[in-house]
C-alpha cells in the first residue's frame, strides 16, 4: 500500500457556513465552522475510514471532496489536479473518477425511475455530453450487468424504489455509483440506515467490488466496528479537526489522543466479563458548538488531560509513532 501512489489529497480544508440574522436585511454574524483545517491523503487502493460524532465534519467533508459544497479555504487534489481550481466543464469531466454512496438508500433514489434506470442515468448523461461514447443498447447491457454484480437479479429491471428493501436500494445505490468506473468512492455512511444483518452483506459486498474494480474508498461511518471490519487507515475527527489518524490495528490496540480512547471504550463487547473489566471513559459535558471561536484543542472543553497548554494552543497532528499520527501536547 506504501508504494501505491496518492489518488486523493486534501490540503487544510476549511468549510464555514454562515449565520445571518435579520429578515429584510440579513448580516453575518458569525460561522459555524463545520470543517476546520483537515488534511490527509488516501493511496490507490486504501479504505480510509473517517469516524466522529453527529456534527463532527465527516459528510461536510465527503461533499467538500466532490465539489458539491464550496470550500472556504484549502485546496483538493484528485491524481495530481487541484479540483477547486477547475472549470464546470472540466469538473464534469473529473467527476467521473470519484462517484458517491448516499447514508439513505431511499431518499437518494429518484422514486420515478426504474432501477434500470436509476443506474444507467450516469451513462446516459456522459453520453449525451459526448464524453464517453456508449449507445442505448451497451448502456442497458452494462446497467444489467451491474445489477448482477450487486447481487440483484435482473428481472428487477422495471421495478420502482419503493418496492424493493433497503439493502437492495443501497444495492442500486452502490451499481449507480459503480457505472462510470470510478476509481474512488465516497461512502457516507452506507449501512448506517440498515439493519445488522444486511449491514455485513452490503460491507462483504463493497469488498468484493473492491477487489474486482480496484476501488479506493474514504468510508465515513460512527460505527467503530464496521470501520474496523472494512478500513485498513482510520481517521478520528472532532469538531471539524482530525485528531488522530493511523492503521486500523494500530487504532483499536493502542489508542493514544483522550477523544479516541473514549470513543473506543463506549463500543459493545460480545464477551461480558471482559465488558465489565473494562474501564468506561465518561466525556463530561456535551460537545461544543461550533460556532464558538475558541483558541485552543478544540477537545479542551471535555478533556480530563487537559493542560494549560491546552486552553490557548491548538495542537497540530504530527506523527508520534510509525504512522501514527495525533494532535495532542501529551505526546510533544
Amino acid at each position: 500500500m506504501e508504494n501505491n501512489k496518492v489518488l486523493l489529497e486534501v490540503k487544510d480544508m476549511k468549510v464555514h457556513f454562515p449565520i445571518e440574522k435579520g429578515i429584510v436585511i440579513t448580516k453575518t454574524v458569525g460561522h459555524i465552522r463545520a470543517v476546520d483545517g483537515v488534511s490527509f491523503k488516501i493511496r490507490e487502493g486504501e479504505s480510509l475510514g473517517m469516524v466522529g460524532e453527529s456534527g463532527c465534519g465527516k459528510s461536510t467533508t465527503a461533499m467538500a471532496i466532490a465539489q458539491l459544497q464550496p470550500l472556504t479555504s484549502g485546496s483538493v487534489w484528485f491524481e495530481g489536479v487541484d479540483l477547486t481550481t477547475l472549470t464546470k466543464e472540466e469538473l464534469r469531466r473529473a467527476r467521473m473518477n470519484f462517484q458517491i454512496i448516499f447514508q439513505d438508500p431511499f431518499s437518494s433514489l429518484d422514486p420515478r425511475m426504474t432501477a434500470i434506470n436509476i443506474i444507467a442515468e450516469p451513462l446516459k448523461i456522459y453520453a449525451k455530453k459526448g464524453i464517453i461514447t456508449l449507445s442505448a443498447e451497451e448502456i442497458e447491457k452494462k446497467a444489467l450487468s451491474l445489477m448482477e454484480k450487486c447481487g440483484l437479479s435482473s428481472s428487477f429491471r422495471d421495478r420502482y424504489p419503493h418496492e424493493f428493501s433497503g439493502g437492495q436500494r443501497q444495492r442500486i445505490g452502490i451499481a449507480r455509483a459503480l457505472s462510470l468506473e470510478p476509481k474512488l468512492i465516497l461512502a457516507d455512511e452506507p449501512v448506517s440506515a440498515l439493519d445488522v444483518s444486511i449491514q455485513s452483506q452490503i460491507l462483504n459486498l463493497l469488498k468484493d467490488l473492491q477487489k474486482e474494480f480496484n476501488l479506493t474508498f474514504l468510508f465515513i461511518a460512527h460505527d467503530l466496528a464496521v470501520v474496523e471490519y472494512f478500513c485498513s487507515t482510520i481517521a478520528v475527527m472532532y469538531l471539524g479537526f482530525i485528531v488522530e489518524k493511523t492503521s486500523s490495528e494500530n487504532l483499536y490496540k493502542k489508542p493514544l489522543h483522550p477523544y479516541t480512547q473514549a470513543l473506543l471504550s463506549a463500543v459493545p463487547l460480545p464477551d461480558p466479563i471482559k465488558a465489565k473489566k473494562r474501564k468506561r471513559i465518561i466525556l463530561k459535558g456535551d460537545v461544543p458548538s461550533p460556532s464558538k471561536i475558541r483558541k485552543g484543542c478544540p477537545f479542551v472543553e471535555r478533556c480530563s488531560k487537559a493542560m494549560e497548554k491546552c486552553v490557548s494552543e491548538v495542537p497540530h497532528l504530527k506523527e508520534v509513532g510509525e504512522d501514527h499520527f495525533v494532535a495532542c501536547f501529551l505526546y510533544e
